[in-house]
Order: C-alpha cells, then structure tokens, then sequence
C-alpha cells in the first residue's frame, strides 16, 4: 500500500490483521479458499479498478466466468468424450471397407487442418490484445508529453467520435441486410400479382366470383332428390336435368375463399413494396452519411499523424512511428482473422458432410456397425454437453447483466444502461438511441461500471456457491480489500459509491487516504464500520513532512520519523 494511504477502515467487528512470512504460504491459503482466477474481483486497486473491464482483460474475465459456473467440467467432459470418439474413427478405418476407410482418413485430415487454424486464430487474438495494449500505451505516451499533449487528446476525441460510427455504421448495415432478407423478395412478386388480379377479373367475368349459388348447394339438392320448390328431382327427369345444369355453373366455395383471401394479401403487399423501397433508401442514405463522416475523421486523424510524425521532437516521431507500426500490425491481424475464421467455417462444413456420408455409408459386418454406433454416441453426448454449457453461459450472462444494470443504477446518475456482450465485453448503451449505441466512457463512469460488475461478480459467487458448492468456497464470508476506490470520483459519485460498497460483501476493508475518507465517504460509511485502523507510515528522510489526523477526539500519526535508517509500517487501531 503506498504511503499516503493511511486510513484502513475494516466492516467487521471482529477484523484483524495478522502478519505471515512466506509468500507461497498466503497464496496457498488464498487459494484454497478462492480460485486464483478470481483474486482480482476480491482484492484490488481501486485507482486502476476500470482496469477490469477493458477489452484487453475480457479474455481473464471469460475464464473466471468459467471457473465461476464450474463450465470447466463440462469441458473436461466434452474433450474426453471427443478423444473418445477419435479412438473410436481410428478403430472404425482399421476395420472399414475401402470406402470407410477413404471417409475416415478424409474427415481426420480435415479435422487437423481445422486444429492449425483454430490454433494459429487463438495466437491472433491474443496478439492483438498484445498490440491494443501497446497501442493505448504509445497514445498514453503522447498525452504525457506537453509539447503534443492537446494534439494527442485531440486525436483521441477524433477516434472515440469514428468508433462511435463505426458502430452506427455496422448497425445500418446489419438493418439494411434483414430488411432485404425478410422483406426483399416483394420486389419479384409484380407479374405474379398481375396474373392473379387478371385470373380474379376473369372469374368476376364469368359470373363465378361471387358466387350466385354454391356447387354444394346444388348437389345436396340432387341426393335428396327435392328442389326447394317441392319438385322432385328423380333420375332421368326434365327437373333434374335442369338443376343438374347449374352445377357447372355455381362458384366453388374453396376457390372464392381462396381468392377473398389472397386479394387481402396482395393488397397488403402492394402497399408494403413502396414501403420497402423508402427504408431501403432511408437506410442507404443513412449509410452513406456515416460513410462520408467516417472518411472527413479518418482525414483529421491522417492530418494529426502528419503533423506528429513531422515534429521537431525525436521522441514525439519514435511514439508516432510506434504507433502507427502497432495500428498497422492491428489492421493485419483483423484481416488474417476474419479469413481464419471463413476458412474455419468452410472446414466445419466440409466436416460435417463427410460425417453425414460415414453414417449413411452401410457397415459391411456387426463389428463395424457397433464401433458406428459408439461414435455416434460419443458425438451425440459431445452435442447434448454444448448445449448444457451454451445455455448456462446464456442464462448466467442475463443475470450477471441484470445485476450490474441493478447496481449502476444505484451509483449512476446517467440514463445508461451496462451491457456485457457474449465474450464479457462491459460496455455502456444509450437505450433511448437506435440500436443500443454504445456511448463514450468517461474514467469515473468506467470505474462505477467496473465496481457495479465486481459487486455483481461477488453477489453470484456467494449465490453459486451456496447452490453447487463446486468451487472451494462454503457461502459464508466472502471478504473484498480494496485500496483507493475514491481516488478519480467526484463528490456525488463518490457519496453513491461509498453507499454502494458497503453492502457487496459480507466483509469489506477499505484502504483510503485521509483526503478521501473526509466528508462524503465517511458520511457513507461510518454506519457500516466494525473497526479502524491507520498505518502510520515510519520514514528514514530528515526532511520529510510529518503529517498526523485527528480521530474520536484522539490524534494519530499516518507520517512519523524513524528512529533509525530503516522505513516501515505500524498498523494501530483506532479506539473508537
């Protein structure tokens, strides 16, 4: 902890701080009582708590998620079942005909080459999370030199504004795919509806639409043998040769219906099509609007690059040049992956095929038909486990949503609303724009979403837990340190914050400076406090500025001069 946080305040009557030597020993007995993939969620630096989120530790995030809902058995389960079944197709061509042979060698190959791409994509995503590190790095690098500071923070603003529409881009154009894919084939459907307006004038023509009189009706009368007038209409009479003529006359029931109905839907269509045609433009348009403003930034940006790369200043151009190599190696990478994950698709398809051509491929003997049914066995328990893992992850990301949305509303003042994609990506939406837009995060906004989602993570720990008891912990105390959660925040986010707090975990330590514990927070959360403590911190510098604090009506030093060359930490609890 650094030096200046000298208040520790602890949310349970009975905290204390006890001292152990090895470090192996502490992480051996955190770790048995919480997986170390979420260590980061329970104890962590507030000042870089929006850290946690960021898109470049979405990927820790996805497999504390998995440790979490204990998904990684079902991964065992799938990946033996899976190698199972590759036993089983080696068994199957070593016993096959020449023809099962040829499948099962056919669909191997295509496998390991559908591995190396998977592979090779695995090592592409992870190095463009290397590169958008170093990419936010170099940028950051730029902010910090005075000399281009504001040009830095103005191309900033540039690439936040083309993200913004770039999203709104990707969502018009998605629009305008489903519009043409639903509603696209009315365009084709003119000389269809020309041919059935003319078939309905000519049945109108003829007499047949509407129908006078009803075929039914006409036979009904010849089975009785009695016309409404009371004539009888036996065999081989005048009268029943006379009724029997209207049955090539009277309309036929299904056919009027038929065309009652569908002249409905043309008109329906007819009006539809006009329609169709104004969103196609509308959207269009739209698209070419987002195009245009998307080049006018891209040209600001080049602009800005021109202008740094020409400064007078080396390390100004090295940044530049770095950084331009990094969004180069960025584009690259983008680009090798959408192939990747084409070709992928292609593999997986052709995977598919042949495996539906080895099933329908007829066993030669009881021996080959037995190892068929194996691995179709293997694969149909493969499926059915995907299925489980899919829907838990679905139902576990609406609630994990639902309770950070809860959360955020609590600290929040904004209208927006926390979104977490399919890979945990948290991001924050507009709900009152079109398309839930996501909308620019401002550092005191990321580190409320990210506090909202670590108090969501833990809310669901302690719920899981309870429930499967899979992961080590038993329900009961679920402690959070955190150090500096104040630090960025203005005076009304951090009163909401301090309010939040206090009611994530069972247990809560905060370590907070004496600037930050003043006002607001201690308003918050002195309710809630079972202990306190200060670390008054000993240093060896002559000159160093002694500074103390004043609690209950007693002062307390937080910097207080060694009595030797050696610099330490005393941990002293308040009396309260």
């Amino acid at each position: 902890m650094a030096p200046h946080s000298g208040h520790c305040i602890a949310d349970h009557p009975n905290s204390s701080l006890n001292y152990a030597t090895p470090k192996d020993d502490i992480d051996d007995a955190i770790g048995s009582v919480l997986p170390s993939s979420l260590h980061r969620y329970f104890f962590f630096d507030g000042e870089r708590i929006e850290q946690i989120v960021k898109t470049e530790n979405r990927a820790d995030m996805a497999t504390a998620i998995k440790t979490l809902l204990s998904v990684e058995m079902l991964e065992r389960g799938i990946n033996h079942l899976d190698y199972a079944r590759k036993q089983l197709e080696k068994e199957l061509r070593d016993i096959g005909d020449t023809e099962t042979k040829r499948l099962v060698s056919e669909k191997t190959g295509l496998e390991e080459e559908k591995a190396q791409k998977e592979t090779r994509r695995e090592a592409i995503v992870q190095d463009l999370l290397n590169q958008e590190d170093l990419k936010q790095r170099y940028s950051a690098q730029l902010r910090d030199l005075d000399k281009v500071k504001e040009i830095q923070q103005r191309r900033d603003t540039l690439q936040s504004q083309m993200e913004d529409l770039e999203q709104q881009l990707a969502r018009s154009e998605d629009r305008l795919r489903r519009t043409i894919s639903s509603r696209g084939y009315m365009v084709f459907l003119g000389d269809t509806i020309t041919q059935f307006k003319e078939l309905a004038a000519d049945l109108r023509r003829k007499g047949e639409l509407p129908a006078g009189i009803k075929r039914q009706f006409v036979q009904d009368l010849l089975d009785q043998e009695a016309c409404i007038c009371g004539a009888q209409l036996t065999s081989g009479t005048p009268n029943r040769r006379e009724v029997e003529t209207w049955l090539g006359k009277g309309g036929l029931q299904d056919v009027e219906e038929a065309v009652i109905k569908m002249s409905g839907e043309v008109e329906s269509l007819e009006r539809q099509i006009p329609e169709f045609w104004a969103e196609i433009d509308q959207e269009q348009a739209s698209i070419e609007n987002l195009r245009q403003r998307i080049a006018r930034l891209q040209d600001q940006i080049s602009g800005i690059r021109d202008q740094l790369k020409g400064n007078e200043d080396v390390n100004v151009q090295g940044i530049e040049r770095r950084l331009e190599e990094t969004e180069q190696a960025i584009t690259a990478r983008h680009r090798e992956d959408a192939v990747l994950k084409d070709e992928i698709k292609r593999l997986e398809d052709a995977i598919a095929e042949v495996d539906k051509q080895i099933k329908a491929h007829k066993a030669k003997d009881k021996e080959q038909a037995r190892v068929k049914r194996q691995i179709e066995a293997a694969q149909d328990a493969v499926a059915r486990l995907n299925k489980v893992k899919h829907r838990v992850d679905l139902k576990f990301r609406a609630v994990l949503e639902l309770k950070v949305r809860e959360i955020f509303r609590k600290i929040s003042f904004t209208p927006y609303l926390p979104k977490l994609t399919e890979n945990y990506e948290l991001r924050l939406i507009d709900p009152n724009l079109d398309g839930e837009a996501t909308v620019a995060v401002s550092t005191g906004q990321n580190q409320i979403l990210s506090l909202a989602f670590i108090g969501s993570v833990i809310e669901r720990v302690r719920y899981w837990s309870k429930k499967h008891s899979t992961i080590g912990l038993d329900g009961g105390g679920f402690p959070i340190v955190m150090d500096s959660p104040f630090g960025s925040l203005d005076s009304g986010n951090r009163s909401n914050i301090a309010e939040a707090i206090t009611t994530l975990a069972d247990q809560l330590v905060v370590l907070v400076s004496k600037t930050q514990w003043l006002n607001e927070v201690e308003r918050e959360m002195e309710p809630a406090v079972g202990a306190e403590y200060v670390l008054v911190y000993y240093t060896a510098k002559e000159d160093a500025e002694l500074e103390e604090m004043e609690r209950y009506g007693r002062s307390y030093p937080l910097v207080k001069r060694s009595p030797n060359e050696f610099t330490w930490t005393e941990v002293v609890k308040v009396e309260r």
